[in-house]
C-alpha cells in the first residue's frame, strides 16, 4: 500500500542489542498524528526500564502518515510481524498489550483558498507582470474544499504555460508540509493585462516606413492579443511594417521591424568588385535581415540567388566564397 510500514534499519539498530530487556508495547485503539511520519511511540505506549531503550523504540519510524481525511487500520499482528527480526528487536523480550488494532488519522485543516490564490497571483506577476504591465486577476472557477495536514504550510507556484499572457491562465501551486510537497493544486486565473501599446492611426501596407504620426501610444488590454505587442519606446527611431495593418490595430513584434531592417522583397543595390573594378546591379532580398547580417538576394534578370552582407539600408555587398 501507498503508506506501508518501512522500517529504517540504520535508525532502528542504534545500539539496541546492547540494551536487552523487556519492552512492553501497549497498542492504542486510535491515534491522531500531528506530524508527517508514523513512529512506534505514536501507536503504542512504550514501557522499558532502560530510558535509552524506551526512547529507541518510541522513535522508530514506521513510514508516512495517512493523507489528511483518510484512515488507516493496522492490527497488532501486522505490527508484531513488522517488528520481528528488525535490528532494534533483536534480543529483546517484547510484550504486546492493549488494542487488537489501531486506527491512524492525521490532524488536518482545510486549505485556505486565499493563500492559493495569492501564491498564483505572485507567480504570474513575477513572470509576466514586468515591463509596465498592470495585471488584474481573479479565480476563473471556484476551487473545491481540499484538506492538508495541520500545522504550518508553505506554497510554491509555477505557470503551466508562461510563454505569453492570455485571458485565462493556469498556475500550479505546490502545497508543502514540513518542507515536502503534500499535494499540488491547479489555480485557474482570469487575467486582464494593461500596458502601453502602439495603435495604428491609419492603414499601413507591408514595407512602409513608419513615421511619427502613424501610431498613437495608449494603454490597452493586451491579454487577448494573439501576438505580443511592441514595447514602450520601440518606435522611437521609426521602423518598417512587415505585415499590413488596419487602422486601430495594435502593433506587434511580428508586424513591425526596427528601422533600417531589410525586408523580404525589398529592391537593393548589390555591389561586388573584381580586379579593382566595382560593379553594382539591382537585386531583390529573399529574406529579412539587419545591418551586418548575411541574406540571400536574387539579382535582376537572374533565377539564381547569391549570399550578400547588408551594409546599409538598400545596400548589400556580395559575400565572396572562402
Amino acid at each position: 500500500m501507498r503508506y506501508g510500514y518501512y522500517w529504517l534499519a540504520a535508525l532502528l539498530g542504534t545500539a539496541a542489542p546492547a540494551l536487552a530487556g523487556q519492552v512492553t508495547l501497549e497498542l492504542r485503539p486510535e491515534v491522531l498524528l500531528q506530524h508527517a511520519g508514523v513512529r512506534l511511540g505514536d501507536l503504542a505506549l512504550v514501557q522499558a526500564e532502560d530510558a535509552r531503550l524506551r526512547q529507541a523504540f518510541a522513535g522508530a519510524v514506521l513510514g508516512a502518515a495517512p493523507l489528511a481525511g483518510q484512515v488507516e487500520l493496522r492490527t497488532r499482528a501486522e505490527l508484531e510481524q513488522a517488528l520481528r527480526g528488525q535490528a532494534l528487536a533483536l534480543g529483546q523480550d517484547i510484550v504486546w498489550r492493549g488494542a487488537a488494532a489501531v486506527k491512524i488519522r492525521s490532524a488536518s485543516q482545510v486549505l485556505d483558498r486565499g493563500q492559493l490564490l495569492d501564491a498564483a497571483r505572485r507567480q504570474l506577476q513575477q513572470e509576466l507582470g514586468a515591463d509596465g504591465v498592470r495585471l488584474e486577476t481573479h479565480l476563473a472557477s471556484a476551487l473545491p474544499d481540499m484538506a492538508a495536514p495541520a500545522g504550518a504550510l508553505s506554497y510554491r507556484a509555477r505557470l503551466v504555460d508562461g510563454r505569453r499572457l492570455r485571458p485565462r491562465m493556469a498556475v500550479w501551486v505546490d502545497v508543502l508540509a514540513e518542507g515536502a510537497v503534500y499535494r499540488s493544486v491547479v489555480v485557474p486565473l482570469a487575467v486582464s493585462a494593461y500596458r502601453s501599446v502602439y495603435v495604428a492611426r491609419q492603414p499601413l501596407a507591408a514595407g512602409d516606413r513608419i513615421g511619427a504620426g502613424d501610431f498613437d501610444e495608449r494603454e490597452e488590454e493586451v491579454a487577448h492579443l494573439p501576438q505580443a505587442p511592441l514595447a514602450h519606446g520601440a518606435l522611437a527611431d521609426g521602423g518598417r511594417v512587415r505585415e499590413a495593418m488596419a487602422a486601430g490595430q495594435v502593433a506587434s513584434l511580428q508586424q513591425v521591424a526596427p528601422a533600417g531592417t531589410l525586408l523580404r522583397g525589398d529592391r537593393v543595390r548589390l555591389m561586388t568588385s573584381a580586379a579593382g573594378i566595382s560593379v553594382e546591379v539591382g537585386a531583390y532580398a529573399q529574406a529579412d535581415a539587419a545591418a551586418g547580417q548575411l541574406v540571400r538576394v536574387r539579382p535582376e534578370n537572374s533565377k539564381e540567388w547569391v549570399m550578400a552582407r547588408v551594409m546599409a539600408p538598400g545596400l548589400v555587398r556580395l559575400e565572396e566564397e572562402r
